[in-house]
């Protein structure tokens, strides 16, 4: 059975060599044989502005390793369906990658549409014609299936010398129609709205001094706008000027605001639109006669934003989903395909592919239950002993799988369990990662670079279970932020604190409230105010400067921002390490007489009592850690990574950025975003929502670099839990379950408490027993 399974595995991949071809469904990609025709490249450019570009940056056009897939989004209107289109790439090889061995296939809404030859050397540019009849209006999607060879090296560590990137700025479609001849609408605006990398810029337009009311209002259609608009990576600016290039002008406000903003006056109540597609540039208008009929307009349309369905195609709304995360709900079951897993033979030696999905923001994470993942697979013979795949959830090993047999197996529904605290609310990730070393690969000839066997085949119709799960606010957690919540107080306005109502302050604001809205799909209501809460009731949403908000941070939050003076001294104490960077003095190699310098002698072992005393050594380093953890849970000794209630934190002098919430009383929380230098604050936004960097925000502080670099993580020592839907026995049952694997402490007194108890009833019965 198992070679005949190992047969199949081997077709499998001389097909896929074969044809190079995939075909898939509406709910992910599967392996099946298909005919391909071989596109020929051409070299000539077109001209950037009619350029419908893909919804992605530089980074997620960078393809590295044997084999990499990508899925993206893009927009079409209605006039351009009646006419011709097809899709430009500007791409760059590394010259490592071989190219009679390495391929780039392309699908169109999961229809194939052509293949090319990867080339090393200078960026260059290809283009592939699209069937007629292929696109829909709105959302489509495009496919990008990447397969690379080195040109000599076998080895793992060759794999990272692969890569290909593609010019976002350069790539994407383009159509015979043009786009000018459709009207005005919110689908033409979202066609025209986001940068060359991806970026949706909203430049909210307010009076000078305006009020905190006018802000609000355009807070919230800006929110409205990044649920409506799928704009995972929003950029806001406001102020009272119009801006320039790909974006959109918004103004919202009654017909003598607009006046005064863009001196024109609306046509009618309503929301408006005003695009142009040569300059990218767009414009908005949300305007009402009074005031309460423009908050009716608003909220006509952020209740149209949470609702509608989206235009276009079921692999275009695939793609949207996937990009955002599936929700998977408290119970549910999906498959890998399903979550945007790529299932195809692979033949190469470092195998990658990762999945995401989304939790609620109540999702309440503990060591009480594991979600199983059901893993159908197949592996080929001959692998070595080390061979192994490695699951990880965000970014934590949950399991591994030894692959190195001397025959061909198959792995058939292995269940992988992966702990409820190893996921977060909000955005996760699951990793697969797979090392497929062979004996071949050492002698490494041409026939073992060409080979095209299969050596792993993760199949799509693998499962992912979600069990049923606590749900339960809680606070503080930058985790449940990420997801979109700063409270849980219902419908109530979240305060929003501005220092000195600055306007760079105002957009970044703005940004972070986009991209929570866009994670939750709700409309967070905000009060804006340039003052500090005078007494420490109810939550906050506050933004400011290091130096602007230094004594409200160590007051109400226990946040120091100001450098240590430790820092700048020096120490005579020998045992003391170096400061970073700080010169170290160093002895010369001792010189043989040929002038050649000596090797120094190896350390190594020198009699089995040395042997038995370092494995002794190692074997006590490894029960203390364990010991030390075990009394860190249990609060016997103090834990680096936890933030006790009282606790101040020293921010480190290389975080740029600090994004904090924690408890200023027995309910609430505040959420404080800081930045050390405000030149950089545009910079370290753009950075925050990355979805790789504002997937991380977790804990109760989080400091960071102005890139997104991570520079460190407290966890908040106690918790305020909050009520967001009816207690029921079960999920009461769960949470109870949650809060005691949370707080390994109070379960251990619990434990000792029940035993005494359980052992005075015995003590009772069996005394009354012998009496009668």
């Amino acid at each position: 059975m198992i070679s005949q399974h190992l047969s199949y595995l081997a077709a499998a991949g001389l097909l896929l060599a074969a044809s190079s071809s995939l075909a898939a469904t509406s709910t992910g990609f599967i392996l099946a044989p298909q005919v391909k025709v071989q596109t020929e490249e051409k070299s000539y450019f077109q001209d950037e502005s009619q350029i419908r570009r893909l919804i992605a940056d530089k980074q997620d056009l960078f393809f590295t390793g044997e084999n990499a897939s990508r899925e993206y989004a893009f927009v079409v209107l209605p006039s351009e369906m009646t006419g011709s289109a097809k899709l430009i790439l500007t791409l760059q090889t590394a010259i490592s990658v071989a190219p009679e061995r390495s391929a780039m296939r392309i699908f169109v809404n999961d229809r194939d549409v052509g293949s090319v030859n990867l080339k090393s050397g200078d960026p260059h540019q290809v283009e592939l014609e699209l069937p007629k009849g292929l696109l829909q209006p709105g959302y489509n999607a495009v496919t990008v299936l990447m397969d690379q060879s080195h040109r000599v090296d076998c080895s793992v560590e060759a794999t990272y010398e692969l890569w290909t990137q593609i010019d976002p700025a350069r790539s994407g479609f383009v159509f015979t129609r043009n786009a000018k001849d459709d009207p005005s609408d919110v689908s033409t605006l979202l066609a025209y709205s986001r940068d060359v990398n991806g970026h949706a810029a909203i430049n909210g337009l307010i009076p000078r001094g305006a009020t905190g009311e006018d802000i609000d209002r355009t807070f919230a259609v800006v929110q409205a706008l990044s649920i409506f608009g799928h704009f995972d990576r929003p950029v806001v600016t406001m102020g009272n000027n119009i801006g320039s290039g790909p974006g959109i002008d918004l103004v919202v406000g009654t017909f003598g605001t607009v006046r005064d903003l863009i001196g024109v006056v609306p046509d009618g109540a309503g929301v408006q639109f005003d695009i142009d597609p040569a300059s990218g540039r767009s414009r908005m208008i949300v305007a009402a006669r009074t005031a309460d009929e423009l908050a009716s307009t608003i909220q006509d349309f952020t209740l149209r934003a949470q609702t509608d369905i989206t235009d276009g195609s079921p692999q275009g709304r695939r793609a949207l989903g996937n990009r955002r995360g599936r929700l998977l709900e408290s119970g549910s079951s999906n498959t890998l395909a399903e979550l945007g897993f790529v299932s195809r033979p692979f033949a190469g030696r470092h195998f990658q592919q990762a999945i995401a999905f989304s939790l609620p923001a109540d999702f309440y994470p503990g060591d009480y239950g594991a979600a199983n993942l059901k893993l159908h697979a197949e592996y080929a013979a001959g692998l070595s002993p080390m061979a192994q795949m490695v699951v990880r959830a965000n970014g934590d090993t949950v399991a591994s799988i030894r692959l190195g047999e001397a025959r061909s197996g198959r792995i058939d529904g292995q269940v992988l369990p992966i702990p409820l605290d190893k996921l977060r609310p909000g955005y996760n990730v699951i990793e697969f990662e797979a090392e497929l070393h062979a004996a071949s690969d050492a002698v490494c000839d041409p026939s073992t670079l060409g080979n095209t066997t299969a050596r792993l085949f993760i199949k799509g119709d693998s499962t992912l279970n979600i069990p049923a799960f606590a749900q339960i606010g809680h606070a503080p957690d930058l985790a449940v932020v990420s997801a979109g919540r700063t409270g849980f107080g219902g419908d109530a306005t979240m305060p929003l604190h501005l220092e000195n109502m600055d306007e760079t302050l105002l957009g970044a604001a703005g940004t972070f409230l986009a991209k929570m809205a866009y994670a939750s799909r709700e409309v967070s209501p905000v009060s804006v105010t340039s003052g500090w809460p005078l007494d420490r009731r109810g939550p906050l949403l506050a933004f400011g400067t290091f130096s602007g908000l230094s004594g409200q941070l160590r007051s109400d939050l226990g946040i120091d921002v100001n450098p240590v003076g430790g820092d700048l001294t020096l120490s005579l104490d020998p045992n003391t390490r170096d400061p970073a960077g700080a010169p170290v003095e160093q002895a010369a190699p001792a010189l043989s007489v040929d002038g050649s310098p000596v090797s120094e002698p190896e350390q190594g072992s020198t009699s089995i009592v040395v042997r038995l005393q370092e494995g002794g050594r190692k074997l006590y380093e490894g029960l203390a850690t364990r010991v030390r953890i075990q009394a860190a849970q249990l609060g016997l000794v103090e834990d680096e990574n936890v933030l006790s209630t009282d606790a101040v934190y020293q921010v480190s002098a290389e975080a740029d950025m600090l994004v904090a919430q924690r408890l200023v009383n027995d309910r609430d929380a505040w959420t404080v975003v800081a930045v050390r230098d405000p030149a950089l604050l545009a910079e370290g936004m753009r950075s925050l929502v990355q979805t790789e960097v504002w997937g991380r925000l977790g804990g109760s502080v989080y400091a960071l670099k102005r890139d997104g670099g991570f520079v460190e993580r407290k966890m908040a020592a106690q918790e305020r839990l909050y009520e967001t839907k009816p207690l029921s026995l079960q999920n009461g049952r769960l949470i109870v379950a949650g809060w005691f694997s949370n707080n390994a402490r109070e379960f251990t007194i619990a434990q000792i408490v029940v035993a005494i108890l359980l052992g005075a009833a015995t003590f009772v019965v069996l005394r009354q027993g012998r009496r009668s």
